[in-house]
């Protein structure tokens, strides 16, 4: 119910143009020995790019373990991998990872390693990192660096130009925001942000492509039931299932048709999350589309309510061929800024604490007060209230947010909600109406 005013479906592949393009010249027949290959580009602040050849004797699993060794030996810690891909159509692979580097002070570290196996050439391979908490931003900068680097080594012929652009040329970008300014995000004449609050992100293009990012659907009844007016379903089944499911019910709530869904392929990404690819129709004028997702559900198996986070893309199959570059390269472009979105959290809790403090003095005020009259008429009155402040969070896009460890509600933002249950599921939970207290929601 949060945070889908649009649907949109994902793709979770992260390659961008720019990295395609760097695939593609790395994939060009190789004039270097392999004990001349190995190169640095430093970048400021940190960041590097480490690239070369590698044994022709490698598969594609053990060029990639390969590579991570080299990773591990180097930080002196074993990369977290989060996510391993290969580039549709080409034979190229690559995963993002995470680490602490114990011989650099503990820094927190994040990379992406890059393969590339051609058939009868050698495999060439690439490593980019940085400091976890920069790696967004510097990652854009080393691939270009790293284009750079081997269109210099590695002149692509004049004849074979344009096979690297088959995917069709990228529009100027231009960098935006909204909301919150909570994300920036680039996108080409004629597409529109959607909405931007706590971080996530949704933008739609002029011929139906749609993204978005870091979103979530919140207050998920953990039940089989129906639930007019609210959404439903129990917790831990099939996560496909249960996407498709709520976003049905998301769409009847704004009276939209259902969409249908028939899955292509699903594969687990590590933690819970999967990633899924689709075939989806919106029943919105555009037709069929393409769609993938990655999906993780946030909750308890027995907690009364849970919460999906999710990322998706589409095109329709009328534009696909044509707008694939654009669509990944605006993904691509996505950066949150964590300044606003800390801030915001810190605001939030601040309150929390706030209403708690205020909660226990009127408590203990109304402990005071109390005088003895019908328990009936009080419980009438009480469930009137509490409906009343269900209808008024409804209309104005609000929730009840509870801190578990400093035992504290407030009202905030779907937004604000959405973002700090994402951060820390264990410690912030939306309140059910039918679990609002009096003299503390209302």
């Amino acid at each position: 119910m949060h945070c889908i005013a649009r649907l949109q479906s994902v793709r979770l592949v992260v390659a961008s143009p720019l990295l395609l393009a760097v695939l593609a010249v790395m994939a060009a027949p190789q004039r270097l020995a392999a004990q001349d290959t190995l190169q640095y580009i430093n970048e400021p602040g940190g960041a590097q790019v480490v690239y070369g050849t590698i044994d022709a004797e490698h598969t594609p699993q053990s060029a990639m373990g390969f590579m991570l060794k080299q990773v591990d030996g180097h930080f002196g810690a074993k990369p977290a991998v989060s996510n391993i891909f290969q580039i549709k159509g080409t034979t190229s692979y690559g995963a993002f990872f995470t680490l602490i580097a114990k011989n650099s002070g503990n820094a927190p570290i994040a990379g992406e390693v890059i393969v590339n196996m051609p058939a009868g050439g050698q495999p060439i391979a690439a490593i980019l990192t940085d400091n976890a908490a920069t790696f967004t931003k510097s990652q854009p900068v080393m691939l270009k660096a790293l284009d750079a680097a081997w269109h210099t080594a590695n002149p692509i012929p004049a004849a074979a130009a344009p096979a690297a652009s088959a995917a069709g040329a990228v529009p100027p970008l231009h960098r935006v925001t909204a909301g919150d300014r909570s994300v920036y995000i680039s996108l080409p004449d004629g597409w529109k942000v959607d909405s931007i609050a706590g971080g996530s992100v949704q933008a739609e293009g002029p011929k139906g492509e749609r993204v978005g990012l870091a979103l979530m659907i919140q207050g998920i009844v953990n039940s089989r039931a129906a639930m007019p007016g609210r959404i439903a379903y129990p917790f831990g089944g099939d996560v496909f299932t249960a996407y498709s499911s709520l976003v049905n019910q998301s769409r009847a709530n704004q009276h939209l048709p259902a969409a249908t869904f028939h899955l292509t392929s699903s594969k687990p990404l590590g933690g819970g999350a999967i990633q899924v690819a689709f075939d989806l129709n919106l029943q919105d004028g555009f037709g069929a589309r393409t769609a993938t997702a990655r999906l993780q559900e946030i909750g308890q198996p027995n907690a009364p309510t849970w919460a999906l986070g999710f990322s998706n893309s589409s095109l329709p199959n009328t534009v696909a061929a044509a707008e694939n570059a654009t669509l990944l390269a605006v993904m691509q472009s996505a950066s949150q800024d964590p300044n606003v979105v800390k801030a915001e959290q810190a605001a939030v809790m601040q309150g929390i604490a706030a209403a708690g403090a205020r909660a226990d003095a009127n408590a203990k005020a109304a402990d005071q007060r109390r005088i003895a009259s019908a328990q009936a008429f009080d419980a009438s009155m009480s469930d009137i209230d509490a409906q009343s402040k269900a209808m008024q969070n409804y209309t104005l896009d609000r929730s009840q947010i509870q801190d578990n460890e400093a035992n504290g509600r407030a009202t905030v933002s779907n937004g604000l909600a959405d973002a700090l249950v994402k951060s820390d599921p264990s410690r912030y939970q939306v309140v059910p109406p039918s679990q609002f207290l009096k003299g503390v929601d209302y």
